[in-house]
């Protein structure tokens, strides 16, 4: 599956897996990222592309084009 394009201006919600914080960004900065500093727990983190599929296909399911 790829990206959709769609979400690229929507707010999407990711959760931090070692402090469990939740962050919103645009699905662009998800798109172009690979790695990000969460800033409540302070910890570096890769997010793959299989991860942001998963990301991608949550929020694709609420948001109708």
């Amino acid at each position: 599956m790829a990206l959709r394009a769609a979400l690229n201006d929507v707010d999407l919600e990711f959760k931090c897996v070692e402090c469990n914080h939740t962050f919103v960004r645009k699905g662009s900065w998800f798109k172009v990222i690979s790695t990000f500093k969460c800033q409540a727990c302070g910890v570096m983190r890769r997010l793959g592309y299989a991860e942001k599929v998963t990301l991608f296909e949550k929020h694709s399911a609420s948001f109708r084009s």
